[in-house]
């Protein structure tokens, strides 16, 4: 800019400073003449600091001019001031006082500023039967904010008979009138089809979209949950994350709750555990229920944050006060698994049992084993089995197992085969390993069901697959003895061999003996040693008395006279009548020091 360029702004701009002086005089002198809509402006601009200093105290001295002369635009606004809190004397009481006489002369904004007051109490004793009458007034003369409250007070049916028709009437206007909150409130409306209106989500998007540009969180929120659904338009995670981070900014809980939710899984957004927890613990403070439980159970698992135990069951323990049944099944949870915080059975009991009440499926069934346990009670079996039905009647498979064991066994009910294999077939058909084992020996038996080996098979055969032990050794041995099938040794070694390997100790003893006698596999004394001993160590007599004597011979193991004296003595102590023989006779056979070494490793085994 030239010299000459930035003397002729300058110019301009002191000549516009001086035009605005001018007229500010000029309005001062009006006003001082007694010009009431001189005085009128000249306090506007005092009070909004417009060409000249804000001055608020100089504002309600002209204000109050032009009010007593009974102009109602001037009352509306001193009321204003002296309601708020930025006057150095506000006068609430006073405030009132102007709203009525401008509302009483029939001014829209003050009869909707005297309905607020009346509202809320503030300067005036309560009053909502005249303050909605004055809501209807205002809102009389298109004062979208009183529409919009007359709406409000017809849906929630204050100080009117409920009536969501003309609720929506008078939304539909305000939303004409621009009001973002009208907007809002006739969106949610339409989005579900209520008050009479067809459910329409393309308007209701529309308008939830206009509000949420217009700053209302409740919209953006609103646009939000549309945005994630897609109603309306497609689905758009990315603008959904976008709106409920806009309405968490100003402090939405709800919206504060679901971005640190969609934060952790990453949708719409990278994944940011951190910052998540940064959402949930501010809305957790803020009161939101859902948020004081997502906080709680972050910090119980150490999810994002280092493991606290004492604030997790802080926050953990206000939702579950507060009804959060989920909230309730967590907390009992790690009472009950004393993981984190300290075990505490009664504590865990309390709060299963608030779950199951809520109708949390888990917790129902939580309670009936701490109930049949005695966990934190008195064992109270009849009232396991009711919270077990109430879980096994949702089709809660662990549920519907327990009960068909208790029936089985008859602990707690009246013994009912029939009623076993009902719940076992249940369980079984949501693929429970135990109860697909019990239902086939059910069928193996022929208990409450008609005997069917076969179809024993097939249950063994299904439970056997999820890799469950007894199962697999349960198929092995319907190979073995061709029940339900013809015999087929290969398959039952297999079968064996699998069970033996997850630790079943017959189905190690069963495979020690076909090796150790050659049947349905090549003979071999050092694997039949092998599954004696794992077998043996699992406290199978048999076992244990056939280990001793590979030791005593030196078949498949080197030749051991101390740990033949061992086993044998094992056996022996669990009655096997040969084995005392045969520790007599190996005994024969030691010297002293390796009798009394015998002796020191048997009382250390039997201790064990």
């Amino acid at each position: 800019m030239s010299v000459a360029e930035e003397i002729k702004d300058r110019a301009a701009d002191l000549t516009g400073k001086a035009t605005e002086l001018t007229e500010v005089l000029e309005l001062r002198l009006a006003a001082q003449q007694g010009y009431i809509r001189s005085q009128f402006v000249l306090a506007v601009k005092l009070a909004t600091g417009d060409g000249v200093e804000k001055n608020l105290d100089e504002a309600v001295k002209w204000y109050k001019k032009a009010a007593k002369k009974d102009y109602a635009p001037a009352q509306n606004n001193l009321g204003l001031i002296l309601a708020g809190s930025v006057f150095s004397a506000p006068d609430p009481a006073e405030a009132v006082r102007w709203f009525r006489k401008a509302a009483e002369s029939g001014y829209a904004p003050a009869q909707w500023n005297l309905s607020r007051h009346l509202q809320s109490g503030e300067g005036v004793q309560r009053n909502l039967s005249e303050s909605v009458e004055w809501v209807k007034k205002a809102a009389d003369q298109d004062i979208a904010a009183a529409q919009n409250r007359l709406g409000v007070c017809y849906s929630e049916g204050i100080d009117v008979e409920t009536d969501e028709v003309q609720a929506v009437s008078w939304f539909r206007k305000a939303s004409e009138g621009g009001l973002a909150a009208g907007r809002y409130n006739l969106a949610l409306r339409l989005r579900v089809g209520r008050g009479g209106t067809e459910q329409d989500t393309d308007l209701a998007r529309e308008l939830a979209q206009k509000a949420a540009e217009q700053g209302l969180m409740d919209a953006q929120y609103l646009l939000g949950q549309m945005c994630e659904a897609g109603e309306g338009a497609e689905a758009d995670e990315e603008m959904a994350t976008h709106l409920y981070r806009q309405a968490a900014d100003q402090g939405h809980m709800e919206a504060q709750n679901i971005l640190g939710q969609r934060l952790v899984d990453g949708i719409g957004a990278p994944p940011d555990t951190v910052e998540a927890l940064q959402w949930f613990a501010l809305a957790a403070e803020n009161g939101c229920v859902p948020a004081q439980y997502n906080y709680g159970r972050h910090l119980l698992q150490g999810d994002g944050v280092v493991a606290n135990g004492g604030a997790a069951a802080h926050w953990l323990r206000l939702a579950a006060v507060a009804g959060h049944i989920e909230a309730q099944f967590v907390l009992a949870d790690a009472y009950d698994s004393g993981f984190v915080l300290q075990h505490n059975p009664k504590e865990a009991l309390k709060w299963y049992r608030k779950s199951a009440e809520g109708g949390k499926i888990e917790a129902q069934f939580a309670l009936g084993v701490s109930l049949e346990c005695g966990e934190g009670c008195t064992p109270n079996i009849e009232e396991a089995v009711k919270w077990y039905e109430s879980a096994g009647e949702n089709g809660y498979a662990p549920a519907l197992f327990n009960l068909g064991v208790l029936y089985l066994q008859g602990h707690g009910v009246v013994p009912d085969d029939e009623k076993a294999v009902h719940y076992f077939r249940q369980a079984s058909e949501q693929g429970v390993s135990n109860a697909q084992c019990n239902l086939g020996a059910m069928y193996e038996r022929g208990r409450g069901v008609a005997e069917d080996h076969a179809e024993a098979l097939k249950w063994y055969e299904m439970a056997a697959n999820e890799e469950l032990p007894k199962a697999q050794y349960n198929v092995a041995v319907m190979h073995h003895v061709g029940r339900g099938t013809e015999i087929d040794m290969r398959k039952a070694v297999e079968w064996y061999e699998r069970a033996a390997n997850h630790g079943h100790a017959n189905a190690q003893y069963v495979l020690a003996t076909l090796y150790h006698h050659g049947e349905g596999v090549e003979a071999d004394f050092k694997v039949a040693a092998k599954w004696y001993r794992a077998a043996a160590g699992q406290g199978v007599s048999e076992a244990q008395l056939l280990l001793a004597d590979c030791y005593l011979r030196g078949r498949g193991v080197s030749e051991d006279y101390v740990l033949a004296y061992v086993w044998f003595n094992c056996a022996a102590s669990q009655g096997i009548e040969v084995a005392k023989r045969y520790k007599r006779l190996t005994e024969r056979c030691m010297t002293p020091n390796q009798i009394a070494n015998a002796q020191e490793k048997s009382r250390a085994m039997m201790a064990a």
